[in-house]
């Protein structure tokens, strides 16, 4: 039993070393060699981006990372310095590299690691290893000065399993990030790039690329801007339509009260997260108060209208009443009965100049009422004047503080 055990328990340890070498986790790092001396290893880093997205607050990218290190154990002195060997993917067990991740990946994004990526070693001991990466991470917005100014968007690549005083991560001194002439971006422009070392590295090597991102204005006007200044403009020339057609005006201010109300709840869907109000909740919020506005306009001239109708409606029934009146015509068949002598100059009498005198003391009433009081058109017209210059002086406002003193936010 005891010869079998033993060759049992040799079967194993030779199992398990052979599983451990092929996995290559006994693979020494450069450091640790003995040919290096125990020196660092220091891994020089660039990019190369592809494809680049930036929906608010989430950006997703698509790049390749260069990383480049020095191993003695692929230097020959034998052969020329500048010839290389390349090994696949399916090589890079036998091979030390580093454990370069992005530590501010978003959980719902994808690291990829695909296939073509390749290590090139170069006899003088330079290793060259790219792989390409597509992935969502975090960026910080100013909220203020959304549809204007820049946003910007950090990335943090460090060591998984290292510390800093045997690897150090650095970015390339020439061109650390290079971008794709076909690159996809989406409506907005990295204007800016900015790589940096990391301010601490207690918590292993660590590099920190800055992008600085631009929107295009030709897209915010045309998805924002523009749709809400034609609501606003239709909802003007609803005063150009008579005050008494009341479906047509109710039906242009409720749709475009509806349209405007869609809108500003498309932003809050996009961006759920967002604390304060942005620049363009404001713009929504005031094209809302100035329909809103339009609306309440119109109901109190409608109102103002039929309370017109019901006022006019009692002094026609009197002069209606007088006009059947047949007092004035018996005056006058007395009058011409009893003053035959005096044709020539004729003599009205008291009764007859006093009804004259009344009739004509109501038509000038009736005409100073024309022209004193003011008329549903005319409140109409004067509500447009004064609709539009809101508009005006709301684009005056809103585009100079956001402009300037949104930056002091």
């Amino acid at each position: 039993m005891a010869p079998s055990c033993y060759s049992y328990f040799m079967t194993f340890l030779v199992f398990s070393l052979d599983l451990i070498t092929s996995s290559g986790t006994v693979i020494l790092p450069p450091w640790e060699v003995p040919d290096n001396g125990g020196k660092e290893t220091k891994v020089t880093m660039s990019l190369y981006v592809t494809q680049f997205r930036s929906v608010l607050f989430d950006a997703e990218m698509t790049f390749d990372i260069h990383q480049s290190w020095t191993d003695p154990r692929f230097k020959n002195t034998s052969r020329n310095p500048n010839d290389y060997n390349i090994y696949r993917a399916e090589e890079f067990e036998n091979i030390w590299r580093p454990d370069t991740y992005i530590a501010n990946e978003m959980p719902n994004g994808v690291f990829e690691t695909t296939p073509t990526d390749n290590i090139y070693a170069y006899f003088n001991g330079s290793l060259f290893l790219t792989t390409r990466h597509s992935i969502i991470f975090h960026c910080d917005v100013k909220l203020f000065a959304l549809p204007i100014k820049d946003e910007t968007c950090s990335l943090y690549f460090k060591s998984a399993s290292y510390v800093s005083k045997n690897l150090k991560l650095t970015w390339e001194q020439v061109n650390p990030v290079l971008y794709s002439q076909n690159m996809e971006t989406y409506a907005v422009k990295i204007h800016k790039t900015e790589p940096k070392r990391c301010p601490l590295e207690k918590d292993g090597p660590c590099v920190h690329l800055l992008l600085h991102v631009q929107r295009t204005y030709q897209v915010m006007i045309v998805q924002v801007y523009l749709p809400s200044t034609c609501i606003v403009v239709i909802t003007w020339l609803g005063f150009w339509i008579h005050h008494t057609e009341v479906s047509s005006r109710t039906r242009i201010s409720t749709i475009s009260l509806t349209a405007i109300v869609t809108e500003s709840v498309a932003v809050l869907i996009i961006n759920p997260d967002q604390v304060h109000m942005a620049a363009i909740e404001a713009w929504n919020s005031g094209c809302m108060v100035l329909i809103t506005l339009a609306f309440l306009e119109f109901v109190i001239v409608h109102n103002y209208h039929r309370r017109e109708i019901r006022t006019n409606s009692v002094p026609k029934s009197i002069q209606t009443k007088k006009g059947t009146s047949s007092r004035p015509i018996n005056i006058s068949a007395n009058f011409k009965a009893n003053n035959k002598k005096n044709r020539t100059k004729p003599n009205l009498s008291k009764e007859r100049i006093y009804i004259v005198e009344m009739e004509a003391g109501a038509n000038k009433t009736r005409e100073n009422r024309k022209t004193r009081r003011i008329t549903p058109e005319t409140i109409d017209k004067i509500s447009s004047v004064i609709y539009i210059l809101l508009f005006v002086l709301f684009n005056v406002y809103y585009w100079s503080f956001f402009l300037t003193e949104a930056d002091k936010q």
